[in-house]
């Protein structure tokens, strides 16, 4: 009886997370050893913020962690790599760790700070460095992060943040990056009491679990589901552990004071930075919207006189810049490839009459019906122009002269077929010409113009070719 109850104790111990039997799944671990409070090793033993999280993940993935000493990040990291050990419990990604890590959700959230002798001035972030020397400790982020962006700043690496303090309080580094945390912790224990935090270091520390590829894809979502299940009370208890840290005397005090008033300040300043950005970027959003519907309407303006200097105002032909331009180019055309082409000149003789009798309307409406009859007499390829008050042209590319004759007939019919254009009994003349070898637009518009008096002097309603 006692062997079953003790079995069955065993049992509900371990499904509460409480014990891990020796056949658990083992997994083998690197730390930071010199990053006291978030993580430290201690006569071979896990110690700080990550060994207490540690431990909860233990409790509720039922694995057993195991960890493999090392004497500083760097050979944890090179450790990973050589496949001694899965994970490292406390780390911030970056791109080359990534390249053979996979990082968890963060799990620690911490501020990175400079830290310099008494009297230096505030420093505001890495471009206001200039030439003092920056201690980094060899294999953090931040050595990473400056190399990428802020080339321009001396860098000596450390082996440690403490062994970087001493070094800073003998002058040998101007400025010393550190977390905050841990910096005051070594502050405190050696006494260095010269030294003061002068600056935000960005970015900030966002921390978790860095497993090896290997492993990942098993590891990592157990290790993301154990910290989710973690409540925020047990979180609140672990950083209140690891931060209480013991003053010693009114003047480190003080200095913890202002170092939390100058990340306070710093804070605020991102937070005004950031509301400032977003009022900056919602009016240059509108400024954009403004300056793109000035472009539209720009735009539309720009093709309304585009159409206007190719067209004319009361029927919407083209006008007779566009027609001598499309002229030259056939003659030029027939100059190199002999392709025939034909004018149509069409004329309204009593225009002025019929506007001096009825009125400027009465005139208009009947322009506005020849020339909407040219247009639905004459093909896609002909170019239908006013060439001036009572003359229209027809320019036909690839018409000989008789092809030119029937359109021109066919026109004729289409005038006094139009009830707008006969109910104001126009006087019609017609005249055509095909272009001619080493001839001018001129030259061809002359002939043209001939035939169409010809077309005149034979009663009108006739359409007449030049010689």
């Amino acid at each position: 009886m006692q062997r079953i109850f003790r079995t069955l104790l065993g049992g509900l111990l371990f499904t509460a997370g409480w014990v891990t039997p020796a056949s658990a799944e083992t997994v083998t671990y690197c730390i930071d050893p010199a990053w006291a409070p978030y993580e430290a090793l201690r006569n071979n033993e896990h110690i700080g913020i990550s060994r207490d999280y540690l431990e909860l993940v233990s409790r509720r993935t039922g694995i057993n962690f195991v960890l493999v000493p090392s004497d500083s990040l760097e050979q944890s990291l090179a450790f990973v790599r050589e496949g001694k050990c899965q994970m490292i419990t406390l780390l911030n990604a970056s791109p080359s760790r990534k390249q053979f890590l996979d990082f968890s959700l963060p799990y620690f959230e911490a501020p990175n700070v400079l830290v310099g002798q008494r009297g230096t001035p505030m420093i505001q972030g890495f471009d206001a460095v200039g030439e003092r020397l920056v201690g980094v400790v060899e294999g953090y982020r931040h050595a990473e992060y400056l190399a990428r962006y802020y080339p321009s700043v001396n860098v000596r690496t450390v082996d440690s943040e403490a062994l970087g303090l001493v070094s800073l309080a003998r002058g040998e580094i101007d400025l010393m990056i550190g977390s905050l945390l841990s910096v005051y912790l070594h502050m405190n224990n050696m006494e260095l009491d010269q030294l003061e935090v002068v600056g935000y270091a960005e970015p900030f520390d966002s921390l978790g679990y860095a497993v090896s590829k290997s492993v990942s894809d098993t590891l990592l979502p157990r290790l993301n589901k154990a910290l989710q299940a973690i409540p925020e009370s047990r979180r609140v208890n672990i950083y209140k552990n690891w931060t209480d840290v013991r003053i010693r005397d009114e003047r480190s005090y003080l200095t913890l004071v202002l170092a939390l008033t100058v990340v306070g300040l710093i804070i605020l300043g991102f937070y005004l930075r950031h509301r400032a950005l977003a009022a900056y970027s919602s009016e240059l959003l509108q400024k954009n919207t403004s300056i793109e519907s000035l472009q539209a309407a720009l735009l539309e303006k720009n093709r309304t006189l585009e159409f206007l200097s190719n067209h004319d105002a009361l029927t919407g032909l083209f006008n007779r810049n566009h027609m001598i331009h499309k002229a030259e180019e056939e003659i030029s055309r027939f100059s190199r490839f002999h392709t025939p082409a034909s004018l149509i000149i069409t004329e309204i003789d009593n225009l002025s009459e019929l506007n001096a009798s009825h009125g400027s309307q009465h005139a208009d409406d009947l322009l506005r019906a020849v020339a909407a009859t040219c247009v639905d007499t004459v093909r896609e390829v002909d170019v239908v122009a006013r060439w001036s008050g009572e003359q229209f042209i027809i320019l036909c590319p690839q018409t000989d002269i008789n092809s030119a004759k029937v359109l021109g007939e066919r026109l004729v019919k289409g005038l006094y077929n139009n009830d707008v254009v006969m109910a104001r009994n126009p006087d019609i003349a017609v005249g055509l010409a095909v272009v001619h070898s080493s001839e001018s637009f001129t030259d061809w518009f002359d002939r043209a113009a001939k035939a169409l008096y010809q077309s005149k002097r034979q009663g009108y309603g006739v359409p007449c070719t030049a010689e």
